[in-house]
């Protein structure tokens, strides 16, 4: 009886000791299998962050890009502003110039006091008008050479920080991009030399080319600088057309009397005094040109009707020494002005430089005098997109950052003495990522929608009075960034980067 006990105890345990094997083998596959998944979960993880970043320098990389953009957009508006600002001085030069000239003696006054019975009556409002304007006079002819000289500054101060703006993003965009990746992840960095690189010439030749420096100034030809300056919604009516007439009751400019002296029994006398005047930019686009010049047109019963002069005033800026292109022979081009004007605002003919009034011709013939602004007259350089782009996306910028081996957690990493380590094997001993942004132009029409690029938010806010959709343009600050899809040509430059290598390619 105990013998049997004994024996069948021993069986018992002999068996349970079988199942030991089994476990400790599922052990050890177990902790290889969790040894392998630990690498591929590092890879993994490093190479979605390692994306991320990519994206994140990519895209601050397509921000500095529609920042240059819309800078360009504002400086060009403030350029046009101050374009604006330009033609009224002068214009109010050129009409403060003819206003003191008609209250001033002239052969007209000499035809007046010869016919007429009480010349005095054209005669003291005259002298009263001059005293009347002189404080105008003074002051203007004081502050507007200084203004002129001002907003001339201006402009080309604005001219000069356009370009320089838009060249230190260009330059500082590798660097940046670069700051970008190593805040996103310390170990992380664009690869040296990659954005300069032959991979990366072509997009960098379409970057370049995408906008470009315009001179206007000097040349001929449309020019979109211009344009915009010289649309009539930019320009006010003082500027494009100063047509009025200076004879005001009760009695300025004007007469009405008997001319019994000269024309007898029963003679009379009229006299009323129009003016026409405005300001132009000049065909070449090298500055503004003013003239203002006041007629008299005078009744006299026993000699018939006649035109004579008032006055007249003239101003420009830039570099014009005349009127005339070619002096002292005037031609019909000399009167025409830049986007449509012509004939400096006189409406009473369709041709220019044809049946102006004498006056008018008169003060050509003299010329402007010496320019308001010789030195930043007329259309300074600015930034502009070559040719009128019809797609809304500028050219793309791509970034490549790398990741290097020895700083990605792997186990040889942990104890064991790397017995049993994962080599990476990846090119040049590092793992890389591509990611491609670039800034776009979007002002939708009225009914625009979320589908737009960008999925704008209250698009209607956005859109152009017309309810048309614009091109883009650097006239126009409505760009804005945003990822976009790598090329096939740009990740076969990159795998055969890679391949060059002569190491496997992950």
């Amino acid at each position: 009886m105990k013998r049997s006990a004994l024996t069948g105890r021993g069986r018992v345990a002999g068996a349970s000791g079988q199942a030991l094997v089994p476990a400790l083998l599922f052990l050890l596959i177990g902790c290889i299998g969790l040894y392998v998944a630990f690498n591929s979960f590092q890879m993994t993880s490093a190479k979605i962050k390692l994306q991320n970043t990519a994206d994140a320098a990519a895209y601050s990389a397509a921000v500095l890009q529609a920042r240059d953009y819309n800078f360009s957009a504002y400086t060009n508006r403030a350029m046009v502003a101050n374009q604006v600002t330009a033609a009224q001085i002068v214009a109010l030069k050129s009409w403060i110039d003819d206003l003191d000239a008609t209250y001033s003696h002239s052969d007209l006054d000499e035809v007046v006091s010869a016919f007429a019975d009480h010349a005095d009556q054209w005669n003291a409002p005259k002298r009263q008008g001059k005293i009347d304007i002189a404080p105008l006079r003074a002051t203007l002819d004081a502050l507007l050479p200084g203004v002129a000289t001002g907003v001339g500054s201006i402009i080309r101060a604005l001219s000069v920080a356009q370009a320089s703006y838009h060249t230190a993003v260009f330059t500082s965009v590798p660097d940046t991009a670069d700051a970008i990746a190593r805040q996103n992840q310390p170990d992380t960095h664009v690869t040296a030399g990659y954005f300069t690189s032959t991979r990366n010439g072509t997009q960098l030749a379409a970057w370049r080319s995408y906008t470009t420096t315009i001179t206007p100034a000097g040349t001929a030809g449309p020019d979109d600088f211009a344009d915009v300056v010289t649309d009539p919604a930019t320009l006010d009516n003082f500027v494009k057309n100063r047509d009025s007439t200076r004879s005001v009751a009760p009695n300025y400019q004007q007469l009405n009397d008997t001319a019994n002296t000269f024309c007898k029994p029963s003679g009379t006398i009229t006299v009323n005094v129009t003016h026409d005047g405005g300001t132009q930019l000049r065909s070449d686009k090298t500055g503004w040109e003013s003239i203002d010049a006041s007629t008299a047109h005078v009744t006299i019963s026993c000699v018939g009707p006649m035109d004579t002069e008032a006055g007249f005033g003239g101003s420009a800026n830039g570099n014009v020494a005349n009127f005339m292109t070619h002096p002292p022979f005037a031609a019909w081009q000399d009167w025409e002005g830049y986007g449509g004007y012509f004939n400096f605002g006189y409406k009473g003919s369709s041709t220019p430089g044809w049946q102006v009034p004498d006056a008018m011709a008169e003060q050509f013939r003299v010329g402007p005098g010496t320019p308001l602004d010789p030195t930043n007259g007329g259309l300074l350089p600015y930034q502009n997109t070559v040719g009128t782009p019809v797609i809304a996306a500028a050219p793309r910028i791509t970034i490549e950052v790398e990741r290097l081996d020895n700083t990605l957690v792997k186990t040889k990493n942990l104890a064991g003495g790397g017995r049993l380590e994962v080599d990476f094997n990846g090119a040049g001993q590092a793992m890389r990522a591509l990611s491609s942004a670039n800034a776009y132009f979007a002002r939708p029409q009225e009914s625009a929608t979320a589908s737009l690029a960008g999925s704008l938010l209250h698009a209607s806010q956005w859109a152009r009075d017309d309810g048309q959709s614009e091109y883009p343009s650097l006239f126009s600050p409505y760009w804005q960034a945003t990822l976009a899809p790598v090329s096939a040509s740009e990740r076969n430059s990159a795998m055969a980067s890679q391949i060059s290598t002569n190491s496997p390619v992950r």
